[in-house]
């Protein structure tokens, strides 16, 4: 469990910190993906925004429901007041979508 945790929080660090990564856009949208949309993200095993490939890949994984609540208090200890919305949407991709028109 904990693996994942430390590995979730590296892509998402890296992610937030690299040229054109999606978590540097989420960072300051306010909002953090869902538990299901999350894993998404994760089991796709690269960011598919970080298209010069800044960002090294990483084995497809998925969190628990107990990781995903560590992932949700580490990521709103660093931006507070953000909040978990689907945005009305039904997966990543769409999710990602409402995110950019922001």
């Amino acid at each position: 469990m904990q693996n994942d945790i430390a590995k979730s929080k590296n892509i998402l660090t890296e992610n937030t910190n690299v040229l054109y990564g999606i978590f540097g856009i989420i960072s300051t949208s306010g909002y953090f993906p869902s538990f299901y949309f999350l894993n998404e993200f994760l089991m796709q095993g690269s960011d598919p925004c970080d298209q010069d490939g800044r960002m090294e890949e990483w084995l497809p994984f998925e969190l628990s429901k107990k990781e995903y609540s560590m992932i949700l208090h580490w990521w709103q200890s660093k931006y507070p007041n953000t909040l978990v919305d689907d945005l009305n949407t039904n997966n990543w991709n769409d999710w990602v979508q409402e995110i950019l028109e922001f």
